[in-house]
């Protein structure tokens, strides 16, 4: 074998030795991210007796998930979930309240950690009751005091609780969510004298940027607002201005422009309006263009429950 070609070969070797010594830190560096419970949000409830408390509501993914609660009462106390639609639902209509199906029901608790499963696709609520009676007393070291007929009242004691929420998040080795702007909301529309109303927009997460672009001939007053309020707009247009009232995702006699809003999950389904200023006259066949984009979780995302 010639030198040149032995060379060669040499170099070869010392490359092929190279790249699989690479490969492999490379992979001995790749290490697996680490999950645990982490403490989210806190709550500190009072309750009388035989009162109720409704705590977050929970979703789990397609395979379901779990909850993780520590609960802390002074008084024995009933923690348990129920399918949210049932809930808020028997809320509205306490006849309905015997046809709740409840899971995960732990009577008598002080002190606990709180562990169920959530059904995937299905949202569930935590519940915590009082167990005492309505009819019960407890004199507390205030004693007791006269009411205004002069009959003698005991003041009932309130069972503090505190409530600990966990998720099940990354704590080591863990990759950042990434977020991308996506359209939400996108159109060319012909204007009038009445609001126009876009509903279906949603917080994916707490403190998600929303950003509102307009161009439009008039002047118009454009707002994000809760779909409730959105609705009763566009029943009853003289609400706009009680509507608009105190909130902070509005712009009022803009004719080009934007600006941007911060939603939490906890603020619901809101709806996009925008309506020429008062006493504004609209040319005819004039168009305004509206574009709503917000910022998507796109890889690296946190599940319902790890939220």
């Amino acid at each position: 074998m010639g030198s040149k070609a032995f060379e060669k070969r040499s170099l070869l070797a010392v490359a092929i030795i190279c790249g699989l010594s690479l490969g492999a830190g490379s992979a001995s560096g790749a290490q697996e991210s680490t999950f645990d419970w982490v403490s989210a949000s806190g709550e500190a409830v009072r309750l009388d007796p035989a009162d109720y408390y409704t705590g977050h509501n929970f979703k789990g993914g397609d395979n379901g998930g779990n909850v993780h609660v520590d609960i802390d009462a002074q008084q024995p106390v009933t923690v348990e979930m129920a399918p949210s639609g049932q809930w808020n639902e028997a809320m509205r209509h306490p006849e309905l309240l015997p046809r709740v199906t409840f899971r995960c029901v732990h009577e008598h608790v002080t002190t606990m950690t709180f562990v169920c499963d959530v059904p995937s696709a299905r949202p569930m609520t935590l519940i915590v009751r009082d167990e005492r009676s309505s009819e019960q007393t407890a004199v507390t070291s205030f004693g007791t005091a006269q009411t205004d007929h002069g009959t003698v009242r005991d003041y009932i004691s309130p069972n503090d609780i505190h409530i600990q929420y966990y998720r099940w998040a990354c704590v080591e080795n863990c990759s950042p969510p990434e977020y991308q702007w996506k359209m939400e909301l996108k159109e060319n529309y012909q204007l009038s004298s009445a609001a126009k109303v876009y509903n279906g927009l949603v917080a994916e997460r707490d403190g998600e940027p929303f950003s509102v672009r307009i161009n439009s001939p008039v002047a118009l007053t454009v707002a994000i607002i809760p779909s409730r309020l959105a609705q009763e707009v566009g029943e009853k247009p003289e609400m706009l201005g009680s509507a608009l009232e105190g909130r902070s995702c509005v712009e009022k006699s803009v004719r080009s422009g934007g600006f941007e809003c911060m939603f939490d999950v906890a603020d619901g389904p809101q709806s996009f309006i925008a309506a020429p200023v008062s006493n504004g006259k609209v040319p005819a066949n004039s168009k305004a263009e509206v574009e709503v984009v917000a910022s998507k979780c796109v890889a690296n995302c946190l599940t319902d429950i790890e939220k």
